[in-house]
């Protein structure tokens, strides 16, 4: 019925019946090695489907907040190392929070690690905990103190995120609660460029702790007080399919539970 139904539509003739045997017609023979190519390739595509949802070699997209960025490779040699996937692959990308939130729900991403997205969609599992240091250049005059209060910076100038990113909505209400208005003299989204601006002496800023250590000529001043950290989460979209590659790495990370602060404890980073 198939072969019928195919002749009907190419209106032509490709095999000729005799009893039970069927033979190619000329038509049908000059049509073979195209289904024979389309069929490789489907065959090859089928081949590649199932290596990209393997969990043994399967493929995993991660975006995650760039003062993560250090510690997503040290989490996957760790998943690698614990279940012996050598094969797996990893695709990772940083992303500021909006650009991450927008790559969760349409798919572009299977997972992300960033503060919290509230959404009916995202599922989430906590990670640890980020604490929010002050960052000044080795010349300010508070590059000698280990420790400052947040009044300390009232009329300061400071560096600050923009508003599209999720940071600086916490850091504003952080200022907002006490009464302080620092001076903001530039914003950025981008963790790098704001180092630079500090060790330029362009002003101070408040950043999630530098996991990677100190940037070059700039200091890490701690605030006094245990309110000023930010939760981060593992975060998957639940409304669309999770392969089992992923599936594999996401119940890994929920069953270690907060991965961060071990990361943190492991380093003796983020600590006073």
């Amino acid at each position: 019925h198939a072969i019928r139904g195919m002749e009907e539509e190419l209106n032509v003739e490709l095999f000729t019946r005799s009893g039970r045997n069927v033979v190619l017609t000329k038509y049908g023979k000059m049509l073979l090695p195209y289904v024979t190519d389309s069929l490789s390739t489907l065959e090859a595509g089928i081949s590649a489907l199932r290596d990209a949802i393997d969990p043994n070699s399967g493929m995993i997209a991660i975006d995650c907040f760039p003062s993560l960025i250090t510690f997503l490779p040290d989490l996957i040699i760790q998943y690698i190392s614990e279940t012996k996937r050598l094969n797996i692959h990893v695709q990772t990308n940083h992303q500021s929070f909006m650009l991450l939130k927008e790559h969760l729900l349409t798919g572009a991403v299977d997972l992300a690690f960033a503060t919290k997205i509230d959404h009916p969609d995202i599922g989430c599992a906590p990670v640890g905990h980020h604490e929010l240091v002050l960052l000044v250049s080795s010349r300010h005059r508070l590059a000698s103190q280990n420790e400052v209060d947040l009044e300390e910076l009232n009329g300061e100038e400071l560096i600050a995120y923009t508003d599209t990113c999720q940071i600086r909505h916490q850091i504003d209400g952080m200022f907002s609660c006490r009464g302080i208005q620092p001076k903001i003299t530039m914003e950025t989204e981008h963790d790098l460029f704001m180092y630079s601006l500090v060790a330029a002496d362009y002003g101070v800023a408040i950043t999630p702790y530098p996991i990677s250590g100190a940037p070059y000529n700039v200091r890490i001043v701690h605030i006094r007080s245990i309110e000023h950290m930010r939760t981060l989460y593992m975060m998957w979209n639940q409304s669309n399919y999770m392969s089992p590659a992923v599936e594999c790495f996401r119940d890994f990370v929920i069953k270690r539970g907060e991965v961060f602060d071990d990361f943190c404890r492991r380093n003796r980073m983020c600590g006073r």
